[in-house]
Formats: structure tokens, sequence, C-alpha cells
């Protein structure tokens, strides 16, 4: 019923992450998807992947649960999404679509879903803070309007909606008794697939262009001189 690539060897796969990359600094994404020429990590703590699937485990426990985790019941509308196969078919590398128009791979990892009473399915994604949120990241709109696009170009029913989850500590109001008790904020995004389509189509072409100009923007550009086509 619905439609799942799988990718070949050596054809161009664009995730929700590069697309936000190409957004911020075409030269940025040509390098590293043309030479393999990626921006310099930093070291990274391991507790947010360790709390992302701590998450996904409780969500998981509360998927045959009624629906739905006791400190989202209030807060999100529908129910998790039941279909455990699919859940795990949203997390894993392989939920991807082909567009034949650029001939190149678009994917993306979903954190989990919502489905609604209409039977839309919608995508949910946790965010960990150390502080109150205050608005969504423009590259979080980004991703979940990649997920809507996954969602619809892959057959399934779903609405220009997503939901992100914020969990997050209050260090001005907090229990002393419980001083790494999370706070839950949720985000109703309207998300826009279409940008997404466009803009897709516009960084997979420009691959097959000569290298981009330094981005005067970009705090990486002005290191990279010597990296050219």
């Amino acid at each position: 019923m619905y439609k799942f690539n799988m990718e070949p060897d050596k054809v161009v796969k664009i995730s929700p992450s590069s697309l936000n990359l190409y957004l911020d600094c075409p030269r940025c994404f040509w390098l590293q998807m043309n030479k393999g020429v990626k921006r310099p990590k930093t070291p990274t703590s391991s507790l947010p992947n360790g709390i992302d699937l701590t998450l996904k485990v409780y969500f998981d426990h509360w998927r045959g649960k009624g629906g739905m985790p006791p400190l989202l019941k209030d807060n999100l509308p529908g129910r998790l999404l039941a279909d455990r196969a699919l859940i795990s078919k949203f997390r894993s590398r392989t939920f991807q679509i082909f567009d034949n128009e650029v001939k190149a791979y678009f994917g993306g990892i979903l954190d989990d879903a919502l489905e609604l009473s209409d039977g839309s399915i919608v995508p949910l994604d946790n965010k960990t803070r150390g502080f109150p949120p205050i608005e969504p990241h423009s590259s979080h709109i980004i991703q979940m309007s990649s997920y809507t696009w996954l969602l619809k170009e892959s057959g399934f029913k779903t609405q220009n909606l997503a939901y992100l989850i914020y969990w997050f500590f209050n260090h001005k109001n907090f229990d002393l008794e419980k001083p790494l008790h999370f706070n839950v904020s949720v985000e109703e995004l309207n998300t826009n697939p279409e940008f997404i389509q466009k803009t897709f189509r516009q960084a997979v072409l420009s691959l097959k262009e000569p290298t981009p100009p330094a981005n005067l923007k970009c705090q990486f550009c002005p290191y990279r001189q010597g990296v050219t086509d």
C-alpha cells in the first residue's frame, strides 16, 4: 500500500539535516555531498542520545496502554500511532522517497507519530533542553516539514501539522526533592511540505554545478578557501 524505496549505491540521498545545511550554506553543502568535506565536529554529550532512547522506550510502553503517556494526555490530539511495525519503519534509515524529477532520494528518521481522529498521521518529535523553550528553531520547522513531505509522498494520509515536545529543566522553579525532573511543553507547528520539495530539488541540482562561492555569513567558509572543485 505504501511506497518504501530501497536505496541503490551511488545515488544522491538528502536528509532533513543536510537540507538544513544547504539552506544555511550552499557551499558547505556542496563540499560535504560532493567532496566528503564536512564541517568540523566538536565534542558532544551523550546525554541527549540517552534521553532520546529513554523517551522512545517510554512512548512504546504507553503505545499499548491507551495510546498516550499520562504526561501528554491533555496536551496532544489523537493518540500515538498504534502500528509498532510502522513506527519501527519510520525510525529507520529506509524511510525515504525517490524523486523521479531529480533522480535522488530524500529520507528522514522520525521519533514518533500521532494518529488524529480523522485517521491522519502527523510527525511527533522530542527535543531536550536545559532551559525553558522560547520558540521553535527554524531548523526544527524544516525538519518537521520534511517529515510531512515524506509521509505524503509515501502514500499516508496526513496534514500540514507536526508536534514538538520539549523536555526541559527550569532552574528558577523546580522541586528540590526532584532536581532533575523534566518539565514538558508541547508546540504545534504548521508545516510546509511544498517548500521542502522545492528546496530539495534545488539542492540536488546545485550539486551538478561548480563549487558555490564562499558564503560571507558562514563561519566555516573563510577557512575553506583551499577546497575547490
